[in-house]
C-alpha cells in the first residue's frame, strides 16, 4: 500500500492522517488518535495487510503520549500514531489484534505506568516484581516538555547540528 492511498483510506474509515517525511522522520503517515480509535484502528490497520513494529510511551505535558508504529507487508508504508494517555492511566489494549504488542504493551507498563485495560498478562517484564510501580522512565513533575515541543519530530534540524 502506499502513503496516499493509505491516507485516503485512513481518512474514509474516520481517523485523522497526515503525511509524514519519511527520509526526516521514519514514517509516511502519521495518525492523531482518540483513546477509544485505538482498538478500530488496529483492527483496521490488520484488514488492511499492516503489522505492529513497535508500541512505546513519551512522558510529555499535558499527558504521556502512547506510540504505535506499523508498516505493510506490500510495500514501504509506514503509519506512526499517537494518543494521549486519558486522565484514567488506561488505554485499551491491542495485544488481541496484535500478538506482537503484546510485550510491547507489559514493558510500557514497567516504564511509563500505562495500563492497557484487557491486558491478559500485565505482569512486569523487565521490572522485579517488588518495583512495579517504580515507572522509572517518567520525568519529575514539571520537567516534561510540552507536546508541541517534542511535535512529531518534523521541525528542521539547523545547520551543523546532528539529528
Amino acid at each position: 500500500m502506499k502513503s496516499n492511498e493509505a491516507i485516503t483510506k485512513l481518512m474514509e474509515a474516520g481517523f485523522q492522517a497526515e503525511p509524514g517525511e519519511v527520509n526526516r522522520v521514519g514514517y509516511h503517515v502519521r495518525v492523531t488518535l482518540e483513546a477509544t480509535q485505538v482498538r478500530p484502528f488496529a483492527q483496521w490497520l490488520l484488514t488492511e495487510g499492516f503489522f505492529i513494529d513497535f508500541l512505546s510511551a513519551v512522558d510529555v505535558s499535558p499527558a504521556i503520549q502512547v506510540i504505535y508504529q506499523f508498516a505493510h507487508f506490500d510495500g514501504p508504508c509506514r503509519i506512526n500514531a499517537r494518543v494521549s494517555l486519558p486522565d484514567s492511566g488506561a488505554i485499551d489494549t491491542i495485544s488481541d489484534i496484535y500478538q506482537g504488542a503484546s510485550w510491547h504493551e507489559r514493558e510500557a507498563r514497567d516504564f511509563f505506568g500505562v495500563v492497557f485495560s484487557g491486558h491478559p498478562n500485565l505482569v512486569p517484564l523487565i521490572l522485579c516484581e517488588e518495583d512495579k510501580d517504580l515507572k522509572p522512565l517518567l520525568k519529575k513533575e514539571g520537567a516534561q516538555k510540552s507536546l508541541e515541543e517534542v511535535g512529531w519530530g518534523e521541525k528542521a534540524v539547523p545547520d551543523g547540528a546532528e539529528s
